[in-house]
């Protein structure tokens, strides 16, 4: 038959207890001491994060700001591009007087948004991440309306110096035209909504560092309409 040890420590269960105590004591203080660093280094690292793309966004939101200012430049060539084409197509021809240009833009930043995880951002606010979420949402759009708005001026830029348009350039011409239109609505009308989402996170545009304007997108090609002529 098995016989049951009976357990007696030297110094007793009390003492047993006491060193399971302080054991279990030391234990816990070193848990929190992690717990406390990781928390420091999330915060430092979310603290990173969230000015990186802070800045990201403010230089982002300049660049469409950028962009927008030209929109009286970009109007008056595209009227002078459809009055030359609309004088062609009713036999009154006419010559331009310069280089069609093109409105400047400035590309997107997006590698500070890109380098976020799923764990970096489970440290963020969900308001946050979702405002963060639906301006990207939004450059992204507006990036794809400057990229083909870019290549339609490159297609027009054919049509310099032109002193000669047969129907097929006319019908190119009066797409180019339709095309450059919708890009530059599209963009002006998006504008104040993302810049309202930005304002209310405390951003501003960031302007710096963005190249002169061309001015000789602004200035005239044609002569000004006759006085009772139709406009465009």
């Amino acid at each position: 038959m098995f016989r049951l040890l009976k357990l007696s420590p030297p110094h007793g269960w009390v003492a047993v207890l006491w060193e399971l105590g302080i054991v279990t004591l030391g234990v816990l203080i070193a848990l929190g001491a992690q717990q406390v660093v990781e928390a420091a280094q999330w915060r430092e690292q979310v603290g990173a994060f969230r000015a990186a793309v802070r800045q990201e966004v403010a230089w982002n939101l300049g660049t469409a700001d950028y962009r927008t200012k030209q929109n009286h430049c970009v109007k008056a060539r595209l009227d002078q591009l459809e009055r030359w084409m609309r004088g062609w197509q009713s036999g009154h021809p006419q010559t331009l007087t310069g280089k069609i240009g093109a409105p400047m833009s400035v590309s997107l930043y997006t590698s500070a948004w890109q380098s976020r995880d799923p764990s970096m951002m489970a440290h963020i606010p969900l308001a946050e991440r979702l405002a963060f979420g639906e301006l990207y949402d939004e450059f992204a759009n507006n990036e794809g309306h400057r990229l083909d708005e870019r290549q339609t001026w490159l297609a027009l830029a054919k049509y310099d110096g032109a002193t000669a348009l047969d129907h097929g350039d006319l019908m190119e011409l009066g797409e180019l035209i339709s095309r450059a239109r919708y890009r530059d609505q599209r963009m002006s009308q998006n504008l104040p909504g993302y810049f309202e989402t930005a304002k209310a996170m405390g951003l501003r545009p960031r302007s710096r560092d963005f190249p002169a304007y061309e001015p000789t997108f602004c200035r005239p090609i044609l002569p000004p309409p006759s006085p009772g002529a139709r406009a465009p």
